[in-house]
């Protein structure tokens, strides 16, 4: 999907129009992102029924992590045919993992290079307004928009989405705005820059508790110190996350509580403590994930079967009912492994490796940035269901999308220089 097409300018700038909105919306409320997901699904028909000719070029030019997308989303489709789970929980499960189509569907809708900074440009503004909203509810501020206080303490300090998927989104963040400097901040902006990504660490390590975040936020940094190091001394990078998480429990008591109630709860799940504790329960759904794939290797249980496989293998340890499920295993390879079989999990790894490949391609900022992100979603989904999650997955497809646009797609100049080339009068050869 080069967007080596003509296209009328209303569609110019209806496609325009739905990639700005999606790039804000994905920091913003569930309502805001639903909207803009619709508006660019009817944007994406629009343009692709109504350029002149049609851009049929995407089927022999579209990157390789499409097909991958692709192969995975139908083979969710087609466990429908053989799942164990109610029909309602089978398209829930169909349309969670449906969010992975934003790729290569903004990817479609974005023509060129400098439409991608555009975009991400947009993608900054609405992490900045979450951001400053965090820290005006530290300062002691009351926001009439704040909707994530929902009488959880953890959620004090979060904006629109739950700690856990702010806290992510914002080491995310802080890695794209660093290393796309360069092309997201001109002039007196560039001022800006360090303050904005220290204050998107800041909200992760001492405003909100969310372990997997601070994870994400702890890699973010050690990539940055790895590529900050000569070649020679890369290695010693290995140690950065060590050094840097012994900082944090020491001078972050969010980060060193959090820590410590993982420990105990680990420990405690280790001596056979069954009460349903954050880390208890994700021990024991990643036990019997693992039991249900060993049962079911080849093909899964199908899509949304998750449910009653746990609730199948705590019944056969003589425990039913008493973790109750919320509907996944918070690993999303796992899930995956679940639904699909062993084939499940490499078909997700196949969609991870490509979009690293295809990072191999860029140029120095944009491939740096595509990487960092690449490893924040790994990291999220060894610890949770993030693409499978509402808003969290948004978030990540959408922000590696327009990274693998920034990184892939070609200048203005060289893209109407492809459109002049390939809507040119053939020429009769003699």
């Amino acid at each position: 999907m080069d967007g080596d097409f003509l296209e009328a300018k209303w569609l110019a700038v209806l496609r325009r129009i739905s990639v700005g909105a999606l790039a804000v919306s994905v920091s913003l409320p569930m309502g805001f992102v639903s909207a803009s997901k619709a508006l660019l699904v009817l944007a994406g028909i629009a343009v692709f029924w109504g350029c002149t000719p049609r851009p049929l070029g995407w089927r022999v030019k579209r990157p390789p992590v499409n097909t991958w997308i692709y192969l995975g989303f139908l083979a969710i489709l087609a466990s429908g045919l053989w799942t164990q789970a109610p029909e309602a929980l089978m398209w829930k499960s169909i349309n969670h993992h449906g969010t992975l189509l934003l790729i290569p569907l903004l990817y479609f809708m974005i023509k060129t290079k400098n439409e991608a900074h555009w975009a991400l440009r947009g993608y900054v503004l609405g992490q900045l307004f979450v951001l400053a909203s965090s820290w005006a509810l530290f300062a002691g501020i009351s926001l009439p928009w704040q909707t994530a206080l929902d009488g959880n303490k953890g959620n004090q300090f979060a904006v629109f989405s739950s700690y856990l998927d702010q806290s992510i989104m914002a080491s995310v963040f802080a890695a794209i705005l660093w290393h796309g400097r360069a092309n997201l901040a001109t002039g007196w902006q560039r001022f800006g820059v360090i303050p904005a990504c220290l204050a998107a660490l800041g909200c992760v390590f001492f405003l909100l508790p969310g372990r997997t975040g601070q994870l994400v936020g702890s890699a973010m940094v050690s990539l940055w110190v790895m590529w900050l190091l000569p070649s020679r001394l890369r290695l010693a990078a290995l140690c950065t996350p060590v050094i840097f998480m012994a900082a944090l429990l020491v001078f972050s008591k969010p980060v060193y509580d959090r820590f410590d109630a993982s420990w105990a709860e680990a420990r405690d799940y280790a001596q056979g403590d069954t009460r349903p504790t954050s880390i208890g329960f994700r021990l024991e759904a990643y036990r019997s994930a693992l039991v249900s794939i060993r049962e079911h290797p080849l093909a899964g249980t199908g899509a949304g079967s998750w449910g009653q496989q746990y609730d199948a293998v705590q019944s056969a340890a003589g425990r039913p009912n008493e973790n109750p499920t919320d509907g996944n295993p918070h690993q999303e390879f796992l899930l995956w492994g679940v639904e699909l079989g062993l084939g499940g999990i490499v078909l997700l790894i196949g969609i991870l490796a490509s979009i690293f490949r295809l990072s191999l391609r860029m140029d120095f900022a944009e491939r740096r940035a595509t990487q960092s992100a690449l490893l924040a979603t790994i990291i999220a989904c060894l610890f949770n269901c993030a693409l499978y999650d509402a808003l969290i997955g948004d978030y990540l497809c959408v922000t590696l999308a327009l990274c693998l646009a920034a990184g892939l797609k070609p200048d203005a100049r060289e893209s109407a220089e492809n459109d002049r080339a390939s809507h040119a009068p053939a020429v009769a050869q003699p």
